[in-house]
């Protein structure tokens, strides 16, 4: 159930009154400025300091973003800020990071904090999507064979493309690569901590409820109102997309965990990661 807040944004952005076509794009419009609202809340950052309680979902996020993120000498922050006017990447794509969160110390010392957020009523939604030679290059998979295998599921647009024992092969070979190659369709890069806003630290993900019908939704119904939320580190995010809960490598992906599909239209050009 929406927040008295979420339902503000909701009637800013007009989710009611959209087309499936356009209600995404504007439901992650309105999840980023709510996650913009949190972190710049002052209530919350006195009281998160005092080690007082406000009741109501906001404050849990506020709390856990920067519980999540390590975020050291509470006392000492003066204000956060927060924007999701967001650089492109090096290769003029758009960045993977929703928010930016800045941190301001009493000695003046700023700490960025940048955020992925989104926002569905799926169990998994598209990471990433680009043709073999960009995902190898960016993601640092430098193995040929992994490369003409990946060739081969992109042209028959399924693993259908393959026979068993080049599925075995590429699932095999995929193995050096594979956090690599998650953590790329997750934040942009294959690098472990990378020094620049583009790229995510913190994953937060709204759950919203499922409409009846996606061609006459009801918000007013509750259809695309907020359930729960996650917030999760990269690294817990790329655990939970490759490894199951008993820690075993998942089938799934090659040995990614990663859902490999394709965009409508793109077929047979590029490869698309759910995650």
């Amino acid at each position: 159930m929406n927040t008295p807040l979420l339902d503000k944004l909701y009637q800013k952005y007009d989710i009611e009154n959209l087309s499936y076509g356009k209600v995404h794009d504007k439901l992650g419009d309105a999840y980023e400025e709510y996650c913009i609202l949190i972190l710049s809340n002052r209530d919350f950052l006195a009281s998160f300091q005092k080690n007082e309680r406000i009741d109501g979902v906001e404050f849990e996020i506020f709390k856990s973003l920067l519980t999540k993120a390590g975020v050291n000498n509470i006392t000492e922050i003066v204000e956060i800020t927060a924007t999701n006017i967001v650089p492109h990447r090096k290769t003029h794509g758009n960045a993977k990071t929703d928010v930016i969160a800045t941190i301001i110390y009493k000695n003046g010392t700023e700490v960025t904090l940048p955020i992925s957020s989104k926002q569905s009523y799926v169990a998994k939604v598209a990471v990433a999507e680009f043709d073999i030679d960009t995902i190898c290059d960016e993601a640092g998979v430098d193995n040929d064979r992994v490369r003409e295998l990946m060739r081969k599921f992109q042209a028959a647009k399924s693993a259908k493309g393959l026979t068993t024992e080049e599925q075995a092969e590429l699932r095999d070979a995929l193995v050096p690569y594979a956090k690599k190659l998650v953590r790329w369709a997750i934040t942009g890069s294959p690098e472990e901590n990378p020094n620049n806003v583009v790229f995510p630290k913190l994953l937060v993900k709204f759950k919203i409820s499922k409409p009846k019908d996606r061609f006459n939704i009801k918000v007013s119904n509750g259809e695309l109102n907020y359930i729960s939320h996650s917030i999760y580190t990269i690294n817990e995010y790329i655990d939970l997309t490759i490894y199951d809960k008993n820690g075993n490598i998942k089938r799934g992906g090659f040995g990614t965990g990663l859902s490999w599909t394709y965009a409508s239209g793109s077929g047979g050009r590029k490869i698309q990661f759910k995650a």
